[in-house]
């Protein structure tokens, strides 16, 4: 474990340093154009009293798409370029070591420390932006819900790389199949919003459970331990799931 880490740490921060335009720079400028697109027109719309509680659900959907996008490009990429090369070998031959657990669980913590990193970045830019109170946040229940939901994005993407069959299908995936599940999270959930007339959509989505548990921990600062027991259980599922039935080929 310790070695494959180790190489695969050194590959994924070569390819950041090199590529930071796109690796980093992009994901945490959508979260924050994000919040900018719908914080400016509801500015226009709604009164101070509304506006004051769409803001934190709009803070929450920029952090949310900044960590999908981040863990999404580098365990999705990472599985599809893995599964279609044969610039793998020399790291299946670095040890002694369980290939297909170690594989993912290194590039499941990489992901997540880069994607938490970005967030935090996103959280301090629009903090100051927004000047908002942090009185009623739950930090604790949030930080678990975050924790799951990045889990389960860790869980998916590994699939989804390892199933597309071209490089061209992971943008289509992110930015037709799972971006709109993130953007219609707070959104629809905050009372208030434009967009709560169509609330009911959030209930036929996949990440229902964390996205409604996070919400109330970050809008309300109340834990539900119905959705946290839940979305507990669904990631669990999960990342069984992509661990045991989903392996790089020539994986043992």
């Amino acid at each position: 474990m310790n070695n494959v880490f180790a190489a695969l740490w050194h590959r994924e921060f070569t390819i950041y340093k090199r590529q930071f335009t796109t690796m980093s720079v992009m994901p945490i400028l959508t979260g924050v154009i994000f919040f900018f697109m719908f914080f400016l027109p509801y500015k226009s719309l709604l009164p101070e009293s509304d506006l004051a509680r769409v803001i934190p659900a709009l803070v929450l959907d920029s952090l949310i798409l900044t960590l999908l996008i981040t863990i999404y490009e580098t365990t999705a990429r990472f599985y599809w370029e893995s599964q279609r090369s044969n610039g793998m070998a020399s790291l299946y031959e670095m040890g002694r070591f369980h290939r297909q657990p170690s594989f993912f669980i290194a590039q499941a913590i990489i992901s997540l420390i880069k994607g938490f990193s970005h967030l935090i970045v996103v959280w301090f830019v629009l903090a100051f932006v927004t000047e908002m109170s942090f009185a009623k946040i739950n930090f604790q229940a949030s930080f678990l819900f975050i924790l799951f939901g990045a889990l389960q994005i860790v869980s998916l993407s590994k699939i989804i790389g390892l199933l597309s069959r071209n490089v061209e299908s992971l943008s289509k995936l992110l930015y037709i199949g799972l971006l709109p599940i993130m953007m219609l999270s707070g959104l629809f959930l905050v009372k208030g919003a434009p967009l709560d007339t169509y609330s009911e959509i959030a209930f036929y989505l996949p990440p229902y459970n964390w996205m409604t548990g996070l919400d109330s921990a970050f809008l309300q600062g109340t834990i539900d331990y119905g959705y946290l027991l839940i979305t507990l259980i669904e990631t669990a599922f999960l990342l069984w799931f992509a661990a045991t039935f989903f392996h790089l080929d020539g994986d043992s």
